[in-house]
């Protein structure tokens, strides 16, 4: 299993080892490290997919700033958010990444590398992905001078678009009948064909925080098993195009699974739909690895209690369908089954990460989720005292 820790960077004070998940959620208050620790993984992740298919291919060349100075142009942080006692230390099924400071990084293949190198499609929706809904035409509007996850979102956002017409729309989940499509130059909402579609940059917030991850998630799902744009035939590091067997040669020129990287999928939802949601984009993922049998990843971060409330409610499933008699049963209620061993859930406290997952239930400790309203339900109990002592001396 895949590994991945870092140490003083930006709010973050030290994570200690985590071991990666098919699916993990990172939850915390505003300003206390989530996105940081996505970014910065789902960089490592992507320049471990760019060895594999060979766009790298000498490592000694390599130099820290060589390594930083894409992370932190790409995903838009600062140069403060490192100094000497940083650490990154990531070590994946092919490649092996470590950066002390910002002076010292080692670099290395794993021994099974050329038997698990394969090709991943990978996705970050930051939290400005509101920008893609509401401004018309952004990728001719929006100029960066560098290549960053903004840009990046755009072009993404215009390759998935085209696959949804007024014909064949995408189903949002997020309330029963409304759909998705884009025609022309122009992305739509309507709320079923018998209904005039609305341009998505007048729809309602959560609408247009919600439409590019509904479409990323399903897009992903869709390129699964489909052949890849950069491959080694095409890769900097001039790999051969002869392969052993149709399998290697499959593994490297087609995804094999996805991975989806998203910042508060709750925006702007109701409790309801930030559920609906959620239960998409896993179910996108199961869809995506009935292709290939391989099952890929979604990182998310969160600011949401509820998150949390449907998530218990997917791993009870695959509690119960893990005993063996109950699957039918689970799933006529839930499309969504997730096994306590793919799911790490997380808290920061204080630069420092807390696991949520109970270990004796496999699920989220009771206890915390409770604790997420109790300075509220302190607060209503002190005021609803006084109230009755005062209701009572009348």
């Amino acid at each position: 299993m895949s590994s991945f820790r870092i140490k003083n960077i930006g709010p973050i004070k030290d994570t200690g080892n985590v071991s990666l998940t098919h699916v993990m959620l990172i939850i915390g208050e505003q300003s206390s490290g989530k996105s940081t620790f996505m970014k910065i993984l789902c960089y490592c992740r992507w320049f471990e997919k760019k060895v594999m298919i060979g766009d790298y291919k000498d490592l000694k060349e390599f130099t820290v700033n060589d390594f930083l100075q894409p992370l932190i142009s790409f995903h838009r942080l600062t140069d403060s958010f490192f100094g000497d006692s940083s650490l990154i230390e990531y070590h994946g099924e092919a490649l092996n990444i470590v950066v002390n400071g910002v002076k010292n990084i080692s670099l290395s293949v794993t021994e099974q590398f050329e038997t698990v190198r394969h090709n991943t499609k990978l996705s970050y929706l930051p939290a400005e992905r509101n920008l893609l809904s509401v401004i018309p035409e952004l990728d001719a509007k929006y100029r960066s001078s560098t290549f960053d996850v903004m840009f990046n979102s755009v072009i993404e956002f215009n390759e998935a678009n085209v696959m949804f017409s007024e014909k064949k729309p995408l189903k949002l989940s997020i309330l029963k009948g409304m759909e998705y499509y884009h025609e022309g130059h122009a992305d739509y909402v309507r709320f079923d064909e018998h209904h005039a579609p609305i341009t998505l940059e007048y729809m309602s917030s959560g609408v247009q925080s919600t439409v590019p991850v509904s479409l990323m998630s399903k897009y992903l799902c869709e390129v699964t098993g489909a052949p890849s744009k950069r491959t080694p035939q095409t890769a900097k590091g001039g790999f051969s195009s002869d392969f052993s067997s149709d399998f290697e040669r499959d593994r490297l020129s087609y995804y094999n699974y996805p991975q989806l990287f998203v910042e508060e999928p709750e925006q702007h939802l109701f409790p309801q739909a930030q559920a609906n949601l959620i239960e998409e984009i896993l179910f996108n993922q199961l869809q995506a690895f009935q292709k290939t049998n391989q099952m890929g990843y979604v990182f998310m971060t969160t600011h949401s209690p509820y998150v949390l409330s449907v998530i218990n409610i997917f791993l009870l499933a695959g509690k119960l369908k893990g005993m063996g008699t109950l699957s039918d049963k689970v799933e006529k209620i839930t499309n969504v089954a997730i096994a306590p061993n793919d799911m790490s859930i997380y808290s920061i406290e204080n630069g420092k990460f807390v696991s949520r997952m109970d270990s004796d239930t496999g699920m989220i400790g009771g206890n915390y989720l409770d604790s997420v309203s109790e300075v509220m339900s302190d607060r209503f109990n002190k005021l609803y005292r006084m109230y009755v002592n005062e209701f009572a001396k009348k």
